[in-house]
């Protein structure tokens, strides 16, 4: 019975995380975009991007995965529409927010740890291994 109710509590908190709404992912991408060229935040690993995602997240009021791994974004929070402005593009060893579209095919993201620095990049959406949308904590 115990284990029943360990079971039924963990199933309504993670129905109670609503996607976050289009102006958290722009705030999202408003802190990003305002740190571009920094350095790795203290505290993050040598592969940084997830951290410092993270990190934005938690900035800007919704719920950090806390992890130190892209490949753990693709989990996250809700499923978002490939390519979306703000969703979370999830690569296998890197992970950034779209911001836009690079006019060949390719998504621009914005992320840490490109060229050891926050920076724009881009990146053919084959390359994604999902696609998340940041959620509310």
């Amino acid at each position: 019975m115990r284990l029943v109710f360990v079971l039924f509590m963990a199933v309504t908190s993670l129905a109670a995380l609503s996607p976050a709404k289009a102006g958290d992912a722009q705030t999202v991408i408003g802190v990003m975009l305002s740190e571009l060229g920094a350095a790795r935040p203290s505290g993050c690993p040598g592969r940084w991007c997830a951290c410092y995602l993270d990190t934005v997240l938690a900035r800007s009021g919704l719920l950090p995965t806390g992890s130190n791994k892209a490949r753990d974004f693709a989990s996250y929070g809700a499923q978002a529409e490939p390519g979306a402005v703000g969703s979370i593009m999830v690569m296998a060893n890197h992970v950034g927010v779209v911001v836009g579209d690079c006019g060949n095919g390719q998504v621009q993201i914005v992320s840490g740890n490109y060229s050891n620095t926050v920076a724009l990049g881009c990146y053919n959406p084959s390359r994604a291994i999902a696609w998340r949308a940041p959620v509310q904590q």
